[in-house]
């Protein structure tokens, strides 16, 4: 495992790792993921870590991460005020509004691609944004957001994910916001570890 990861993440100056999941973390596995941050951060120190600042799994991620350098951190929030007190001081935030009109686009497309009907919600967006808030304009700002956290955004200064590590809901592992990153992921051809497998790594398995 440590070779292959290695090798992956070596091909990149500087390699974006997502760390996220759902926001029902059952307290059993802080510990873990605690364990598995301090080991990305010591292992590749040229790593940015980056996470949807949501609570739960995005949480205990981004503390541990902070704990170690919150410099290395990037949050990326559909609104610029949204959830401040979990904003790790010295942590990066990105907005999803302040993304241009055709960064905005390329998202959408990839979303799509994803799953219509999120793209659906896509096109809703592109064309309420600047409009009163909606039931459909929130959902929308959320599954753009998750796929700006896989795409990055030159715009932005956000690098492309080269690795999706989550910890997922077994009860429903493609539902909801981290089910829409994994497949995003997948369209982008980024590998992606569930705790299916990244639990049976030696030094979490041992932690």
């Amino acid at each position: 495992m440590d070779a292959t990861l290695h090798q992956h993440l070596s091909a990149h100056e500087r390699p974006v790792i997502l760390l996220e999941g759902t926001r029902k973390l059952p307290a059993k596995a802080h510990r873990q993921l605690r364990a598995l941050t301090a080991w990305l951060c010591a292992e590749f120190p040229r790593a940015v870590f980056r996470s949807g600042n949501a609570e739960g799994t995005d949480t205990v991620f981004g503390d541990a991460v902070a704990a170690c350098d919150p410099a290395r951190l990037e949050l990326v929030i559909p609104h610029a005020g949204m959830s401040r007190k979990r904003l790790p001081s010295g942590a990066r935030s990105v907005a999803l509004e302040a993304m241009p009109e055709a960064d905005l686009k390329r998202v959408v497309t990839v979303t799509r691609q994803a799953r219509r009907d999120a793209g659906r919600l896509g096109d809703y967006y592109l064309k309420h944004r600047h409009g009163p808030s909606s039931a459909a304009t929130s959902k929308a700002t959320y599954l753009l957001r998750d796929t700006l956290k896989v795409t990055g955004s030159d715009a932005l200064g956000l690098a492309p994910a080269a690795l999706g590590i989550f910890f997922v809901n077994e009860a429903e592992p493609t539902g909801g916001g981290t089910g829409h990153t994994i497949r995003v992921c997948g369209v982008q051809d980024v590998s992606v570890a569930t705790q299916t497998e990244w639990g049976s790594w030696t030094f979490v398995a041992g932690a």
